[in-house]
């Protein structure tokens, strides 16, 4: 293969496509903790359950193993639907990548979630502690539909 071509073939990132689960008990929230590079810094990150939908995988599918390799809980019925983030990560001007992250409300069967997977922690959160801790970039989306609902959020993440 051509050097400039395998340059290239090898910066290009693959967008994203990911599954999300709202699990709530009473009035909180469900989330996971894990170490991310945010705005240059390595910091924890709080995150609902979920992540990338794997090749040939449905959103149903995805959501649930997500939920059953971060936290071992079981989803129980079918999720339903609550709405779809569309992001780009821009880096120096130009877009990075694009994503699309679908959220679902799940049901749980009974027990406690366990760290897993590659996440570090879990927690139980209420709306207060989710304004304090959702400081991501992309966490503007779920934000704005605890405050305001709405089925289609656009996010930007800029380094």
């Amino acid at each position: 293969m051509d050097g400039a071509l395998d340059v290239a073939v090898s910066e290009v990132v693959d967008d994203f496509l990911g599954a999300f689960a709202v699990i709530l008990r009473g009035d909180r929230t469900l989330m996971v903790g894990n170490e991310r590079v945010v705005r240059g810094a390595l910091v924890r990150t709080w995150d609902l359950p979920g992540g990338r939908v794997e090749p040939r995988e449905l959103l149903h599918e995805a959501v649930a193993r997500e939920v059953a390799e971060e936290t071992g809980l079981v989803v129980r019925g079918e999720p339903r639907f609550l709405f779809v983030q569309e992001g780009q990560r821009r880096r120096g001007g130009r877009r990075a990548h694009a994503w699309r992250s679908f959220f679902f409300g799940v049901d749980v069967e009974a027990g406690e979630p366990v760290a897993g997977h590659e996440v570090l922690a879990v927690r139980w959160m209420d709306r207060d502690e989710l304004r304090r801790e959702l400081t991501a970039p992309y966490h503007d989306s779920f934000l704005a539909w605890l405050e305001h609902g709405g089925v289609h959020l656009r996010s930007e993440w800029s380094d």
